[in-house]
């Protein structure tokens, strides 16, 4: 699970980046350099004899495409650095091999969630169904461009969803367009518990705290913004926790309201 250094722009005035004072209320989010520490990896699930994997990470995905290459694809900057991480290896520590995934869910389809879906041309995962917002794979599943050929391998394997979809026990999915047109949220639950994985939805929690804070890479600004601002008062008050794709180590945390104020805490 690699990680990276990432700046977040301001959705209101300061379109272009970010100065040093933006950040002093939110200083505890980053780390001792200053920087913005995201990672990049998957979530695994059990959920009876099943074995799901939320998001494939970067992988081996060519980035060393350029700028114009990506942005007319509408996909994210190469600006990620790295030998693609070690997600499988990872796996392979908790005793689960590619062939033990039953199903991968795809959050969305950008290049950092879909890299070791395929490899050399062949589903990765060979006994897994492979699964995504069907607006998501019409969006990007284009033959002839970077995603479009890295994708295409699964179309065997794959079924989309439309609306909310029950994947598994206790886990579902349920749309939150704006990043991208399908992006979605994966909704975990357990008796009377719950927790959220959120995709991109959220790159880091500062987005939750301020509505005017927004990430990069949002193909519907506006969209991104008003699913965003729904989900946050859905969570606050810190009863459901949750984890974005990018959270720092990929931990969970609440989002508390005191005071008027919201806030964040890590720990599940």
């Amino acid at each position: 699970m690699p990680s990276y250094a990432y700046t977040i722009a301001n959705s209101g005035s300061n379109t272009q980046g970010l100065r040093a004072e933006d950040w002093l209320p939110h200083l505890a989010l980053l780390d001792k350099d200053g920087m913005l520490e995201q990672a990049i990896g998957g979530f695994l699930i059990r959920s009876g004899d099943r074995v799901l994997l939320v998001d494939a990470g970067l992988g081996e995905f060519d980035s060393s495409l350029s700028e114009e290459a990506l942005a007319k694809a509408g996909l994210m900057s190469p600006w990620i650095p790295g030998d693609g991480g070690h997600l499988l290896a990872e796996m392979a520590s908790l005793g689960v091999s590619p062939d033990d995934v039953t199903d991968v869910l795809f959050t969305h389809l950008h290049t950092d969630h879909i890299g070791w879906a395929t490899h050399s041309g062949r589903p990765v995962f060979r006994n897994a169904t492979y699964r995504c917002d069907e607006r998501d794979w019409a969006h990007f599943a284009c033959p002839g461009t970077p995603v479009g050929d890295h994708l295409l391998p699964l179309s065997g394997q794959l079924e989309t969803w439309s609306g909310t979809t029950s994947i598994a026990p206790g886990v579902d999915a349920q749309p939150a367009p704006g990043h991208t047109p399908g992006s979605a949220m994966i909704i975990l639950s357990a008796g009377a518990e719950r927790a959220m994985l959120l995709g991109d939805v959220v790159h880091c929690p500062v987005e939750l705290l301020d509505d005017e804070w927004a990430g990069m890479g949002d193909l519907d600004p506006v969209l991104a913004a008003r699913t965003r601002e729904a989900m946050a008062r859905e969570i606050e008050g810190g009863q459901v926790p949750v984890a974005g794709a990018h959270f720092p180590g990929m931990q969970f945390g609440r989002l508390l309201r005191a005071e008027g104020k919201r806030s964040w805490v890590f720990g599940d």
